[in-house]
């Protein structure tokens, strides 16, 4: 049996160029998902980029974020990564899916990097307030809260953040986010 050899940029069957045809998606991908933060610096300096969508618009970044790798994410930003840019069809991004896994860290991070803290999702209108509503997330809401989210946003069907908390059944926070919502209106008004 002869040792195989490896030429180019072809390593472990994944080509750092070019995305992989049957999975669609980039070795820098796959580093991101596992936070392989040496790797990836291995071989961006060999010419991988760092931003490569797949075909549904999923970057590294997002499998960074959706892992909650911090230091991949920033490795990822600080070599040109679109940090607003969005998953097909529904328009997710990195601070979407931070949102959605309760990533506190990561999420914070994006905000502090200049994340769009009002994209939403293009089918249900849902923001990453409305998300973290849902889930019941009081943590990563107040986290959200201070970074600016609008308590009063409305997603398609015209719910607010805290419409999506009472309709997920978590009371509680239907009633944090209620006086949220009259302390906001109270000083703003004022």
């Amino acid at each position: 049996m002869t040792p195989r050899t490896l030429t180019g940029s072809r390593a472990y069957n994944f080509n750092i160029d070019h995305a992989d045809p049957v999975l669609t998606h980039s070795f820098m991908h796959d580093l991101a998902r596992e936070g392989d933060l040496l790797s990836a610096e291995v071989i961006f300096e060999a010419g991988a980029p760092v931003d490569a969508p797949n075909d549904e618009g999923r970057r590294p970044l997002h499998e960074a974020a959706f892992h909650g790798h911090l230091d991949m994410a920033g490795f990822l930003l600080d070599n040109g990564a679109d940090i607003d840019a969005e998953v097909q069809p529904f328009g997710h991004t990195a601070l979407t899916l931070a949102v959605q896994q309760s990533h506190y860290a990561m999420a914070e991070y994006l905000l502090r990097r200049g994340a769009r803290i009002a994209a939403a999702d293009r089918l249900s209108g849902a923001s990453p307030l409305h998300i973290a509503a849902a889930r019941g997330d009081v943590k990563m809401i107040g986290l959200l809260i201070r970074a600016g989210a609008d308590v009063f946003a409305e997603d398609r069907r015209g719910m607010t953040a805290r419409d999506a908390a009472a309709r997920a059944d978590h009371p509680d926070l239907e009633q944090i986010l209620l006086k949220v919502m009259g302390h906001h209106y109270k000083y703003a008004v004022a």
